[in-house]
This record gives C-alpha cells, sequence and structure tokens, in this order.
C-alpha cells in the first residue's frame, strides 16, 4: 500500500516539475543587443579597443603599478519600444565569456555623456574631450555578479525601469569594471561576435490602468453610511492618487488614497441627516502617468418623502407629440399625496402633465410638443408639491421639420399658394422634390394628386399608385376624396387626393374646424391626426 502511494506521488511531482511557470497574461518579453561597444585600458590610455571581438575587463598588479582595463557598451534603448511608466518585472544583462577568472565580481555602472567609440580611452571621452575622471566618468552602480561561469547575468531591473519612467540620468551607455578590491581577467565578446555579444532580455508588463466596483449603485439613506470596495487594476511603475467627484454634501474616506497598481480599496461613505434626496451620479477617479475614471450611480433616500425619476434630456421634431414618462416613488413612510405642475418651459413648446397627482408610486404622462419651424434648445422644469416640494428639470432639443413636395406641374401651380402661406406662417422650410430616392431625407413628403395624375419632369413617378389601396383608388373613380398617411422609416408620406386636380386644391385648402386649412395641418401638425377624407 505504502509503496503504491509512493508511486502515485512521484508521478504527481514529475507532472508538478514538467509544467512550465504560469507568466502573468500581460507580461511581454523584449531584448536588445547592444549597438556599439569597446573597452579602453590605462597602461595604453590613449587608445580606444573599438572594433574587436573581445572586451578586456581586468585589475592585475605588476611591480608598484596596478594595470586595469574596462569595457564600454552603448544600448539604444528606445529600439525596446516599452510604453512609459510599463511594469519591469524583470532585467538581465546577458554576458558570454571567452576566458574568466573564478569567483570575479564584476560590476555595471551608467556612463555620463555620449563616447565616441573610435576617439575612447581611458583618458579621453571623445577626441580632444577628456574624461573628468580617468576610466570613465561613472553615475551610479545598477548590478553586479559573480562571475562563476561563462555566461553571467547581471540583474538590471532598476536600470531599465529608471530608463522606462524617464529618470534615467546616462543615454543608455553602461560601463563594466570589477569590484574594487577583486583582481582577475575577464574576456567577454563584443558585439562583433555574431550573437554572442551583451544584450539585455527584459520581461515587462505595457502600462494599463482601469478600474471596477463592487456594484455600479448604491441607495442609503439621509444619516446613514456604507462602504465600497474597489479594484485599481492594470499595471503602472509608479503611484495613482485617487479623487472622488461627489455632491458638496457627501462625506467619503477613501482608503488607501494612492497606490501602485494593482490595488484594492475600500470607499467610505456617509451622508447628513439633511442629505437632499434624489439620485446622483459619483465619479472615482484614478490619476497619475495614466488616468482611469469610473461613475457610479447613489440614490438618497429620504426617511420621510419621494423621488422623482425620469429622462435627463428629450429630442424632438418640430411639430411632432412625444410622450415621456415620469415616476414618483415614495421613500422611508410616505403616505400623502403628490400632485405636479410645470413651472417652466420654453416659449415654442406645448407641454402637458396627465394626471397632475396621485399617491407615490405612481406614474405621469408629459406630452410634448415644440413649434414646427423652431431649431433650440431649452429646460422644463416640473415642480412636485407633497409634504416637501420638489422639482425636477430635463433638457429638451427640438430641430424644425422638413417638408417636401412631391408633385407634377398643375398640381403645384394649383394647389402651392396655399402650401406656401402655411410654410411662411409656421417658418417650416418646404422643398419641391422630384425623386423618390429623396423622401428618407425628409420628415413629411406630401405626394399631391391620385393614382391617374399624370406623370411630367417635376413628377417622373405616379408614387399615389404606388402608395394607395385598392379601396382608396376605388374612392378616388367614384368622385370622393382620400388623405393616406404612412410612415417608411422616420418620413411620413401622405397622399393628398381628389377624383381631379380641383378637388385635390379644394381639398388642401379646406378648412379643419379650427380656422386652419388642411395644407397648415399637414405642415405643422400631427399627420395622423387627419389621417381619411371624405
Amino acid at each position: 500500500m505504502r509503496a503504491s502511494v509512493r508511486v502515485v506521488l512521484l508521478a504527481l511531482l514529475a507532472i508538478l516539475i514538467a509544467i512550465p511557470p504560469i507568466r502573468n497574461s500581460l507580461e511581454t518579453r523584449t531584448s536588445i543587443y547592444s549597438a556599439v561597444d569597446c573597452y579602453i585600458t590605462n597602461w595604453e590610455p590613449n587608445t580606444s579597443y573599438a572594433g574587436s571581438i573581445i572586451l578586456k575587463v581586468s585589475r592585475e598588479v605588476e611591480g608598484n603599478r596596478t594595470l586595469e582595463s574596462r569595457a564600454i557598451i552603448g544600448f539604444d534603448l528606445s529600439d525596446l519600444h516599452i510604453p512609459p511608466f510599463s511594469k519591469v518585472i524583470n532585467a538581465t544583462l546577458v554576458l558570454t565569456a571567452q576566458n574568466f577568472s573564478q569567483g570575479i565580481s564584476i560590476e555595471v555602472w551608467d556612463l555620463k555623456g555620449e563616447p565616441d567609440l573610435f576617439h575612447t580611452s581611458w583618458l579621453y571621452e571623445s577626441d580632444g574631450n577628456p574624461w573628468n575622471n580617468p576610466g570613465g566618468d561613472i553615475i551610479e552602480k545598477w548590478g553586479e555578479a559573480i562571475v562563476d561561469s561563462s555566461r553571467i547575468e547581471i540583474n538590471l531591473t532598476d536600470y531599465v525601469q529608471s530608463y522606462v519612467n524617464g529618470e534615467l540620468k546616462s543615454k543608455g551607455w553602461i560601463l563594466l569594471k570589477l569590484a574594487d578590491d577583486q583582481h582577475g581577467q575577464l574576456d567577454l565578446y563584443s558585439e562583433n561576435a555574431n550573437g554572442k555579444g551583451p544584450r539585455i532580455m527584459i520581461d515587462y508588463e505595457p502600462a494599463s490602468l482601469d478600474l471596477s466596483l463592487e456594484s455600479s449603485s448604491i441607495e442609503l439613506m439621509q444619516g446613514r453610511s456604507t462602504s465600497l470596495e474597489f479594484y485599481v487594476g492594470g499595471s503602472l511603475s509608479k503611484p495613482v492618487n485617487l479623487s472622488l467627484e461627489a455632491p458638496n454634501f457627501l462625506n467619503y474616506v477613501i482608503s488607501p488614497s494612492s497606490g501602485v497598481p494593482p490595488f484594492k480599496g475600500i470607499l467610505n461613505i456617509s451622508l447628513p441627516e439633511d442629505a437632499p434626496g434624489g439620485k446622483y451620479v459619483i465619479i472615482i477617479r484614478a490619476e497619475g502617468a495614466l488616468q482611469s475614471s469610473l461613475p457610479f450611480n447613489l440614490t438618497v433616500i429620504e426617511r420621510r418623502g419621494f423621488i422623482i425619476e425620469g429622462r435627463n434630456s428629450v429630442e424632438l421634431k418640430g411639430g411632432f407629440i412625444k410622450k415621456t414618462m415620469i415616476r414618483v416613488l415614495g421613500t422611508g413612510n410616505y403616505s400623502g399625496e403628490v400632485s405636479a405642475g410645470v413651472s417652466g418651459s420654453p416659449d415654442w413648446l406645448n407641454i402637458s402633465i396627465s394626471p397632475s397627482k396621485g399617491m407615490p408610486p405612481f406614474n405621469l404622462t408629459v406630452t410634448l410638443q415644440s413649434d414646427p419651424g423652431v431649431n433650440a434648445t431649452g429646460i422644463v422644469s416640473l415642480i412636485f408639491n407633497g409634504e416637501m416640494n420638489k422639482v425636477f428639470r430635463f433638457n429638451v432639443t427640438t430641430l424644425s421639420r422638413r417638408v417636401a413636395i412631391y408633385s407634377n406641374g398643375i398640381d403645384w401651380n394649383l394647389s402651392k399658394e396655399a402650401l406656401i402661406d402655411a410654410a411662411n406662417l409656421s417658418g417650416v422650410t418646404l422643398s419641391r422634390i422630384n425623386s423618390s430616392r429623396e423622401f428618407p431625407s425628409y420628415d413629411i413628403v406630401l405626394i399631391l394628386g391620385g393614382h391617374k395624375t399624370p406623370t411630367d419632369e417635376y413628377m417622373p413617378v405616379n408614387m399615389a399608385g404606388k402608395v394607395l389601396s385598392e379601396r382608396e383608388k376605388e374612392k378616388l373613380e367614384s368622385g370622393g376624396t382620400v388623405i393616406h398617411v404612412e410612415r417608411e422609416g422616420e418620413t411620413y408620406i401622405v397622399v393628398v387626393a381628389g377624383a381631379d386636380r380641383y378637388k385635390t386644391s379644394h381639398l388642401l385648402t379646406s378648412s379643419m374646424g379650427n380656422g386652419r386649412s388642411l395644407a397648415y395641418m399637414l405642415i405643422t401638425g400631427d399627420p395622423n391626426g387627419v389621417r381619411g377624407a371624405g
């Protein structure tokens, strides 16, 4: 029994060993070889060893002299194409040695200036430009490794991260030297050694930032508090600061208020006893090297009151009726009646409310109709009265209606005066079109004449014949008149036809019982309201 268990455990261990480590799905790998390199020596202080296949790094004592050589390597870090403030997971400088002294310690420093390698030497950065310190003006040590094999790996994660963050004081030049207390020799392959030269291998997570909340909406009663967990996701090398865009009455604490993504936190919210009831949009923001924001809804519930729900904006077409619903909901132990009325609206808007009062919860319908020839934006204010008073506002935008006439020349000449007068009186622009392909560009298209109306250059196709039903055609043939209304997409197609052209013209100029002609009603009002004829 024990033997079989041991076999199973060994098999599982073998499977686990065979499974490669799981890398972060955001992680990206890249590498870069040195662009140029050389070595310099203090025993030939004016000589540059550029173009050599070997980079010598050494320190030996001969008599009273210490002989030292160092390697200078240039990397074009811009070729990495790593987005700024990405998080560098690991960066390793890989060197390959031809010969080495076992156990010596090699250091990586960044170097000031921009050496001219064919003129760089122990004494000179470039031709005629000496180093401040012979052997190279080094800035900061970024890495160190003990040499125990021909493959040498030195951690340069902080160095590459500093470059990605835009904080590196040098321009991609590094210097290799032995530690000050070390003696020995290291012959490294240079960039001329067919792929064996210095390179930096990098794993990083591209810069990103996002926000999430445990809930997109919360309800909170006056005088109460709650908490909401948030998560700052993504990958950045620098911290972000958190803030809240909220009404002035809202008390809140964000903890923590900053951090390096990814991290979690808590948003604590509390309401004063007199917090205004209603719905609010709160925005949490994370700002730093990148920015992200996320809205969530807060509903403030009054201990004894009501809230009003409805659309924030309504879009209208001139002259057309549109209805929008408002919902009144009681909160706490509210039990009284609420009445509603209009406290303000644009002068180009007709508005009515039904019903005008009720016991929460109840719905009311707001009916809106703008003047037909107006392009405008305004605000509607509704007043709600109960045990308390509240105002609900929403934006209204209207566009002037577009009306076109499709008719032959005869019907147009007989009816144009009534049509043009109606357009001028209402402010609506009237157009004549001669193709059904233009119908979708208009809100209303008036077709004058029935199915037997002759065609001409202004009306090359008799569209009434395609639109009217057989019953409507029979009605015209028996001497009657027809007003046919149908909708195609967003366009109303209206056929106004009499048994002959004179009856068509007379129908357009006839009164609709309110002192207005049919032409005016069709151009300015709702076509469905004038459907049919005798």
